[in-house]
């Protein structure tokens, strides 16, 4: 046997042997990744079952406000026992009363609004638009904060003659864009008990709204 014969009967063999385990081991390999990425895809689309669609604020709401369309929106979360808390996204909740102050972008609880206007106070509340100077609001304020609404001194007759605190914790229903008169337009919710006693303050003296809801 010549020593090329010799050689590649001995090497032969190895080299398929060779071949055969690294087939076997690419093959392992390949289901092993099989296996991972099916286990991925089953433990995702497990967690994106327990996902559910509830609402979620878009702005400040706070006790009086009635919902409207742009102050909600559809949030998947995952909530797993506590979403019996919150409202479904397929629950329809415009119209509905705030109960509770609700901040921009939280879930909105089950317990934070009623479909009715709750109690005899709220059914007591009206929305009065109040015009004052600019400078007499804080800047910024939005729907759905809290203030206090007091009166101060001016020079016409009938003005009262110290400050005086006409209401605190007075929900803002809406405020109207400030124009170049120096006015701007707040509607406040107010008790009907009230709405006079502001009115005629409005009309004698000076209106200052000061944010409560620091």
């Amino acid at each position: 046997m010549s020593q090329l014969t010799y050689y590649l009967s001995q090497s032969a063999p190895m080299k398929i042997k060779d071949f055969e385990v690294l087939k076997n081991s690419r093959l392992a390999m390949g289901l092993s990744l099989f296996l991972i990425a099916a286990l991925a895809a089953t433990l995702i689309a497990k967690e994106a079952n327990r996902t559910v669609y509830v609402w979620a604020s878009t702005s400040e709401l706070a006790p009086g406000n009635i919902i409207n369309e742009s102050d909600i929106k559809a949030t998947s979360v995952l909530l797993l026992d506590s979403a019996k808390n919150y409202l479904s996204a397929s629950a329809q909740i415009i119209g509905s009363v705030v109960q509770h102050r609700i901040s921009t972008g939280d879930l909105i609880p089950i317990a934070a609004i009623a479909a009715s206007t709750p109690g005899q106070d709220q059914l007591e509340l009206r929305a009065v638009p109040l015009t004052i100077e600019s400078t007499d609001l804080p800047m910024g304020l939005s729907r759905g904060e809290i203030v206090d609404i007091y009166a101060i001194p001016t020079s016409g007759q009938g003005s009262i003659t110290e400050s005086i605190l006409i209401s605190d914790g007075i929900t803002v229903s809406a405020v109207a864009e400030r124009n170049n008169s120096g006015k701007a337009s707040v509607v406040v919710s107010l008790p009907q008990s009230l709405v006079l006693t502001v009115l005629t303050h409005l009309s004698n003296s000076r209106l200052i709204i000061v944010r409560s809801n620091y």
